[in-house]
């Protein structure tokens, strides 16, 4: 089935990387492309209107110098309203399979204090997103996957594996051990036996329960909370894709992302996938 990507842009420079990263997945994925801007709702009519028309010229202008724009289905469109709504919402209308975002402008003061409108889009959009950071002049080669075997981090790992069919996937799952401090000292595996084999359970059910991408080289099972694990990873295998599942706190609204997510959206690595 055809697939579609949206890609947001306000046509800043720092954008240009989400943009080109769209077009380049959608030429190989053969997907068809929308690319949105979106032109604040609170400014006087003449004035949104104008920028809109400008806009409209300038998006359509920018498309057509894109490499690989020649191969792909795509159109533009600029519509009014507030970025962190109007995108998730425009994306959802598209049905879209992949949503394409760049990094914030960073704003080291008020970042402290309220979320960035990259941060608002992901938590309000249902589907899943790509946040581009690194320059467009590779096809993604390495993949790491944070894996809890829940359907959201599948979701992402079996999406990595569609846009970066050429990509070694490299999977690592965090083993929580409650108390460890009290159970053993460290170093000491005896105690915390029970704690990995069920983990080594939960790995071989999820490998026996689907189709796992064939890229898919290990996981690694390492103790230690989810954000130590993930960063010594990261460290090692120096992946351009991170691919991991958003999950909201148990009982709390479905637009709440896990610590893991908001982190790595706030600094990230490499080029990261998010999904629900």
């Amino acid at each position: 089935m055809s697939k579609t990507f949206v890609v947001a842009t306000d046509l800043s420079p720092r954008a240009d990387r989400a943009v080109q990263r769209a077009f380049r997945l959608a030429a190989w994925v053969q997907a068809r492309l929308i690319l949105v801007s979106v032109i604040d709702e609170d400014l006087p009519d003449p004035v949104a209107h104008q920028l809109r028309d400008a806009a409209e010229l300038r998006l359509a202008q920018f498309a057509a110098s894109i490499p690989y724009s020649g191969e792909v289905n795509h159109d533009t469109q600029v519509v009014l309203g507030d970025p962190a709504e109007a995108i998730p919402a425009l994306a959802e209308q598209a049905d879209a399979d992949l949503l394409i975002l760049g990094l914030h402008r960073p704003r080291a003061y008020l970042d402290l204090l309220r979320e960035t409108t990259m941060e608002r889009i992901v938590r309000l959009s249902a589907r899943p997103v790509l946040l581009v950071r690194d320059p467009v002049d590779h096809a993604y080669g390495r993949v790491l996957a944070a894996l809890d075997f829940a359907p959201a981090s599948t979701a992402a790992l079996s999406l990595a594996a569609e846009i970066a069919p050429e990509a070694e996937i490299f999977g690592v799952h965090a083993l929580h051990v409650p108390y460890r401090g009290l159970l053993a000292p460290r170093g000491s595996a005896g105690t915390t036996a029970p704690f990995r084999h069920a983990a080594e359970a939960l790995l071989a059910d999820w490998r026996a329960a689907g189709r796992l991408p064939a890229a898919l080289k290990t996981v690694e099972i390492a103790e230690g909370a989810a954000h130590m694990v993930l960063n010594a990873q990261l460290d090692r295998v120096k992946p351009d894709l991170l691919a991991l599942g958003a999950h909201g706190r148990a009982g709390a609204a479905p637009t709440l992302l896990g610590s893991l997510a908001n982190d790595m959206m706030r600094a990230p690595p490499c080029d990261v996938l998010i999904a629900r």
